[in-house]
């Protein structure tokens, strides 16, 4: 005799879906709050599956990047859903936007070291303070794009804290290094012309 499958009673899907979607979106949130580069990037649309993904630099070596697995526990304990602990929920949540930190920056500063080594942007430095040379060494390494009024669309620096402290340090440009950082925009100017006329040209 065959029986028919049980179903659970008070079975709630859309309750499961809402609370779902709302600890989702929170922990979204609240990475984004933790960190700046992080919540500058933008967010892709949700898709099924991610592939593997690569870039073919100019010398021919290819840098691939797969996914990774971003997992985060949480424990509901009886005690705190019969007394509606939104504080317990709210720790839960950060704690598991501190992991999925944890799992995905240092996955994207990876790809970025490899992409820019591959690329011949990446400096080693060798343990030297930064100061007005190692940028001007690094910028020299990059392409630099222009406004149609002309002015440099500088890279934005992304540094960690102890850096940041002696770049806010360094102090103003002598004028030997305003005259070596304007000889250099002039001549990133040139290239980024010489690009322009070469893709109108094709």
């Amino acid at each position: 005799m065959n029986e028919a499958p049980r179903q659970k009673l008070f079975s709630l899907p859309e309750y499961e879906y809402a609370q779902f979607k709302f600890v989702h979106e929170g922990v979204a949130r609240l990475m984004e709050a933790k960190d700046a580069l992080w919540a500058s990037l933008p967010k892709a649309e949700p898709v099924e599956s991610v592939p593997i993904t690569q870039n073919t630099m100019p010398s021919g070596e290819v840098v691939q990047s797969a996914p990774v697995t971003v997992e985060a526990k949480f424990t509901y304990k009886y005690a705190d859903i019969r007394s509606c602990n939104t504080e317990e929920l709210a720790a839960q949540m950060d704690a598991a936007a501190d992991q999925s930190l944890s799992v995905v920056m240092p996955h994207l500063f990876d790809i970025m070291g490899r992409t820019c080594q591959a690329a011949g942007t990446s400096s080693d430095v060798g343990g030297r303070p930064f100061s007005f040379e190692l940028l001007l060494s690094g910028l020299a390494k990059i392409d630099i794009s222009f406004d149609e009024e002309g002015k440099p669309e500088l890279p934005t620096l992304v540094v960690g804290p102890e850096l940041g402290k002696q770049i806010r340090a360094l102090p103003p440009l002598t004028p030997a290094q305003q005259r070596a950082m304007d000889d250099l925009i002039e001549k990133k100017r040139r290239e980024y012309n010489a690009r322009r006329r070469d893709r109108k040209l094709r």
